[in-house]
């Protein structure tokens, strides 16, 4: 109803439209006709169609107000929508002001259509259009069935009370209601014997072929009650963790080394999926850190740490107690926000604080400035976990393609699921209780869904959507970037340690082969120099510099340690922004949960959160996805 509308013309209307809905109870809809209204209300047919185009438009004239405004209500933009439900309040209650002053002519209304098909074919194309509406913002079927109840049932009570004011009632209804979702649920399930069904598989969608996208089908392929589609963009699984053969050496992008291979979800994975690697530990002897042009043992246990020059015996007495007391979970650094905070109050001497940043450089790989960022309690967790391992650092012997093809064959060997390479999702929509992806090949509707790529592919796909909005507080995460330099040698040409630590210029260079020798053809070595990279610059020109400074010091020192390496050079390969994680883990980014609230999606990968680092939180993180969807599974088994 026009709200504009003068109150002289609105009553003469209203008085028309509540004569015709009393003559259509009681002699039915089809037997009431123009001239039996235009003479009951004593106007003219001029009159009469000056306000109605015909019979039918008086009862279509009750709904299409409302159902114009619900269109309205579900175009506002999210960057408008300061709280889900709150938006949602708002559409009930204008709702509830729009019919709230014509209680009459509702209860007329309320009641012709329980009689007349028009009428109640024009009450449920408002509640279709409504719950399509809620929908767009709330993709849960369960919460809109609740929402649009709890709305027509207030209407109808209100109908019944006489003097009853109906936006005090919605409100107190939405209240109530709110109150219940949030809960954990009811205090006990209603126990109904059904009839047994047949058995239904769970279909499910994991978007994102890397390690996070493949452990969670791994997992889930052992559910008989699940089936599911992988789907990934590119030409070949294993995402950053890709790996490929040149000239006899095979090379990852990005090292394949495990950080607490004992304490690693890869080794629970192992034995949980039936998976079957071997690696091998780094040589704690053979690592080496350079400072100011002078190697000394890195301190990596308490022998090489009595060896280091990095520090004094004051400083190295200081840093095993910092060891022991993390060791113990005892460590102070976990109740500040960030490492700049902690070493700000620690009264450590500068080289200590120069160990501490140089540390949280090499295992979260990233540039000093960001590794002051990175958060106290997960560098307490970290560290306490790998100073806890008795292998600290692993190379899975042959890469990464070990387990990336193990994943693969276990997901395929049930024929429940299938792989679609260079299928990437364009777009998602939730219809008929499904999730329909649309990809260049198909359309196809699925129960679950699970987001195995980066975060920021994330947001991007779900761009438009009613589950935007949630992701906001994850749009502006930054990436671990780094350059990698690898080259494979025809001969060994130097092999003084198998890591060098270049503390000045923040990289280092792994003499891979020493460690992996499946690498490399016979007689061959791999190098692989890694440089932290920092991501703030005010130009390209800047970027491009400062890349090219990285790439002229890598150079210097594989010239410095590996002489004569140019000349024996049989494959080389440099990226100069290599993608280690898709978020970085300091402060100021927000890693995504397993779950959002009002998002119905599960999401892994090493932008999630998770146990570990880089690889390892690709790996929990799905393992927890896949637990949970299996939960759900049996859940829904449970109440059948």
């Amino acid at each position: 109803m026009n709200p504009y509308m003068r109150a002289s013309t609105r009553k003469k209307r209203d008085v028309m439209m509540e004569v015709a809905l009393r003559m259509f109870m009681e002699k039915g809809y089809e037997h009431v006709s123009v001239d039996e209204i235009i003479a009951a209300t004593g106007t003219s047919k001029g009159t009469f169609y000056h306000y109605f185009k015909s019979k039918d438009a008086i009862i279509t004239a009750i709904y299409s107000k409302q159902i114009e405004f619900i269109k309205e209500w579900v175009k506002q933009p999210p960057s408008q929508v300061q709280s889900l439900e709150g938006h949602i309040n708002r559409l009930f209650l204008d709702l509830s002001s729009n019919i709230n002053q014509y209680p009459r002519l509702i209860r007329s209304l309320q009641a012709l259509s329980l009689q007349n098909e028009t009428v109640k074919a024009e009450e449920q194309q408002q509640l279709r259009i409504l719950s399509e509406s809620l929908l767009h913002w709330l993709p849960e079927p369960q919460k809109i069935e609740l929402l649009v109840s709890m709305y027509t049932g207030t209407i109808l009570k209100w109908c019944t009370e006489d003097e009853a004011d109906l936006l005090s009632m919605m409100k107190s209804n939405l209240a109530w209601l709110w109150a219940g979702l949030r809960s954990q649920g009811p205090s006990a399930m209603l126990q109904v014997e059904q009839v047994p069904k047949e058995e239904h598989k769970m279909k499910v969608a994991i978007i994102g072929g890397g390690l996070a996208g493949l452990t969670a089908a791994a997992y889930l392929s052992e559910n008989p009650h699940v089936q599911g589609i992988l789907f990934e963009r590119s030409p070949q699984l294993g995402g950053r963790a890709f790996t490929y053969e040149k000239a006899g050496f095979t090379l990852n992008y990005g090292a394949h080394a495990v950080y607490g291979i004992d304490r690693h979800t890869l080794t629970v994975m192992e034995k949980e999926l039936g998976l079957s690697f071997s690696s091998k530990q780094v040589d704690k002897r053979k690592v080496v850190y350079a400072k100011n042009n002078q190697l000394t043992q890195a301190p990596l246990d308490a022998m090489n740490l009595l060896k280091t020059d990095l520090l004094n015996t004051a400083q190295k007495v200081r840093f095993v107690g910092e060891i022991a007391a993390i060791i113990a979970n005892i460590h102070n650094i976990k109740n500040y926000d960030t490492l700049a905070d902690y070493l700000a109050e620690s009264n450590a001497d500068e080289d200590v604080k120069e160990l501490w940043e140089h540390l949280v450089c090499s295992n979260f790989f990233i540039a000093p400035e960001d590794a002051r960022k990175v958060s106290g309690a997960v560098i307490s967790e970290y560290y306490h976990n790998l100073f806890l391992s008795s292998k600290p650092v692993n190379y899975i012997l042959g890469s990464w393609a070990v387990i990336t093809n193990q994943l693969k064959e276990k997901m395929t060997a049930t024929g429940r699921w299938e792989i679609a390479l260079q299928e990437g999702v364009d777009s998602l929509r939730y219809a008929d209780r499904k999730f329909i992806l649309q990809t260049k090949n198909r359309e196809e509707a699925f129960d679950k869904v699970i987001f195995a790529m980066p975060v920021q592919q994330v947001v991007k796909l779900l761009k438009g959507t009613a589950w935007e909005p949630f992701l906001a507080p994850y749009e502006g995460n930054t990436a671990t970037e780094v350059m990698v330099y690898d080259i494979g040698l025809s001969q060994v040409v130097a092999r003084p340690f198998s890591y060098i630590s270049d503390m000045d210029n923040k990289m280092f260079i792994s003499d891979v082969s020493a460690t992996d020798h499946t690498l490399v053809p016979e007689g061959g070595q791999l190098l692989q120099g890694i440089a932290y990279l920092a991501d703030r610059f005010d130009s390209d020109e800047e970027r491009k510099a400062y890349l090219e400074d990285k790439t002229m010091k890598m150079e210097g020192l594989f010239d410095r340690y590996y002489p004569g390496w140019k000349d024996v050079t049989a494959v080389k390969r440099v990226s100069k922004k290599a993608m280690v994680s898709s978020v970085k883990n300091i402060a100021t980014n927000n890693l995504l949960p397993t779950r959002v609230e009002n998002v119905p999606f599960y999401f892994c990968g090493d932008g999630c959160i998770g146990k570990g680092e880089l690889a390892e939180r690709a790996f929990s993180s799905a393992r927890n996805a896949a637990m949970s969807v299996n939960q759900e599974v049996q859940q829904a088994l449970t109440h059948v």
